[in-house]
């Protein structure tokens, strides 16, 4: 049934616009208080207790909602996701992912469908192929894609967003010939005669996809208005962009304009740009970057997004030993230590927060490197990030401790390529070892958990439940001694996510005086049982005390 919502009377003397009570209320607060009920106002949490005492508080216009049950916990806060890339991979026109393709064949035919859907000269765009679960085990080519598309420039773009394949009609579009070199920080796939074999590996792709048409803001703007939708339908109320500019460049930024000034963010979003857009203004501080117009509590620009290494399904996560599968492959850094440590040192210094994407242990290690450069400032922490650290070692995590380095795990590699990390890029003891949790909790280091989608879907609960039960798609147990608790994991999608933007006064808890973002379910997942976790279903969502997603159903 929808989640029910109805205006009450009640003592005139109260003064809360927004109310919820007869359930459970988990505040997630450091003392794990309970509660049954909940009042807002303006926006803001005004008291948390128990019905009768927040029932006092109502007035003739407060919006009561009546949980029936159900808990009310802290909105989720998803602290690495790519809004745009996922808005954008929402509306093309080909579903390249596994499912549903098992093969390059399927693709090639959704490709081909598209073809004859679109008009003369027209790119078709697909997202999320994975090689690595097609039964080809290999990237599709333009081999493979011009027999069915000779006119129409295809790009697919695989479910790490590292690579992409173009046919050759995108290539030409690009330039791209036998002569053309690779560029620094990517490769240009060859076949046997270096020819472009259509496959680009990291910078590389953006040879092709940045010249793709139709990414105006306009366009943009109605992906981050599709991606909001569905953030809001899995109980996300915060999102940290970390990224903005890595699709569109600075139109990123005018979307997010005309998304805020139509009043249509329906999460709140913090910004963390790709470190390009600030090319040629290398010392801008926060303040110096208004695309976006002023900050306000739905959108602000608070980091620098950098990228160190690229990914460990594409074999370009930088790792200190070989991967499995490649003993003599190590994979690559897409910057030097040398130059990550100059540009870290440089948007430190200008006052921005630093994010950087480190997924192999030799990455994580140019890293941390660089932040121990910075030194530890007297009084206050950086809060600079590693962003997946997936490998990250024993050692590694207590010198980011040490440092007061954050990391934001990407809990759902457990799950998603957990099996393949064991048998055949990481093996089983490095495998066993991908977001340690439980290492990262035991050496002090504070952390967030994300989806990175569209890498993988966005319910939290399942990133929750993939930290609690640590399972593989194969039903495997993959490294059971770096599992966490429940409470643990649901502090990592809400009050450790909000720390590591600096929002946690605002943001992750319910307390008074913060701001009333709740995602209400239908169970408490404190007392469901790890198998049950991901089965819990989000009865609503709500942002500064206004419904911004209602569901159904009860379990």
């Amino acid at each position: 049934m929808p989640y029910p919502s109805s205006a009450e009377s009640a003592d005139p003397r109260g003064s809360a616009d927004f109310v919820i009570r007869n359930g459970t209320v988990l505040t997630l607060d450091r003392a794990g208080r309970r509660a049954s009920a909940l009042a807002a106002r303006h926006g803001r949490i005004l008291a948390v207790g128990g019905d009768r005492e927040i029932s006092e508080l109502a007035g003739p216009d407060t919006v009561i909602l009546d949980l029936a049950g159900r808990t009310a916990i802290p909105g989720f806060v998803e602290s690495h996701s790519h809004p745009v890339f996922f808005g954008l991979s929402l509306a093309a026109a080909v579903d390249a992912g596994t499912p549903p393709n098992e093969s390059v064949a399927d693709l090639v035919e959704r490709v081909a469908q598209a073809v004859r859907d679109a008009g003369p000269g027209e790119w078709i765009r697909g997202y999320r192929y994975d090689d690595t679960l097609l039964s080809d085990a290999r990237h599709p080519g333009r081999a493979d894609l011009d027999p069915v598309s000779p006119d129409n420039p295809v790009l697919l773009t695989h479910v790490s967003g590292h690579f992409c394949v173009a046919n050759s009609a995108a290539l030409r579009s690009a330039g791209i010939t036998a002569d053309t070199p690779d560029p620094p920080g990517g490769r240009i796939a060859r076949d046997e005669h270096g020819a472009p074999s259509g496959l680009l590996i990291e910078s590389a792709a953006f040879l092709v996809s940045s010249r793709l048409p139709g990414q105006d803001a306009g366009t943009l703007a109605d992906a981050l208005r599709l991606a909001g939708a569905e953030y809001a339908r899995h109980g996300v109320t915060s999102v940290h962009d970390t990224g903005i500019g890595l699709v569109g460049g600075h139109d990123e930024l005018a979307a997010y304009r005309r998304v805020r000034t139509a009043g249509q963010l329906r999460t709140r979003m913090t910004g963390y740009l790709f470190h390009e857009l600030l090319a040629g203004m290398p010392a801008a501080a926060p303040g110096d970057v208004t695309d976006a117009g002023d900050p306000d509590d739905r959108f602000r620009l608070t980091g620098i997004k950098l990228i160190a290494d690229g990914s460990l399904q594409g074999l370009t996560g930088c790792l200190a030993d070989g991967y499995t599968c490649a003993p003599g492959e190590h994979g690559m850094m897409l910057l030097e230590p040398e130059d990550l440590a100059r540009r870290i040192a440089a948007y430190d210094g200008a006052g921005w927060q630093v994010a950087v994407h480190g997924n192999g242990d030799a990455a994580i290690e140019a890293i941390i490197d660089a932040y121990a450069r910075l030194g530890t400032p007297p009084g206050r922490s950086r809060r600079h990030r590693i962003e997946h650290c997936q490998t990250v070692r024993e050692d590694q995590l207590a010198r980011m401790a040490g440092h007061d380095v954050l990391a934001s795990f990407f809990i759902k590699h457990v799950y998603y390529w957990g099996d393949r990390h064991r048998d055949r890029f990481l093996g089983p003891e490095r495998a066993r070892r991908i977001s340690p949790l439980a290492s990262a909790r035991r050496a002090g280091v504070r952390f967030g958990l994300h989806s990175d989608t569209p890498v993988t879907p966005v319910p939290p609960l399942e990133g929750i439940w993939c930290a609690v039960a640590r399972r593989t798609r194969d039903g495997f147990e993959l490294g059971p001694e770096q599992a966490v608790d429940v409470t643990t994991a649901l502090r990592g999608y809400t009050a450790e996510a909000a720390y590591l933007a600096g929002e946690e006064a605002d943001k992750g808890t319910l307390e008074p005086g913060k701001l009333a973002d709740l995602t209400i379910l239908t169970a408490d997942p404190t007392t469901a049982g790890a198998e049950r976790l991901r089965a819990i279903s989000v009865a609503a969502t709500i942002v500064g005390g206004e419904v911004v997603y209602s569901g159904g159903g009860t379990q």
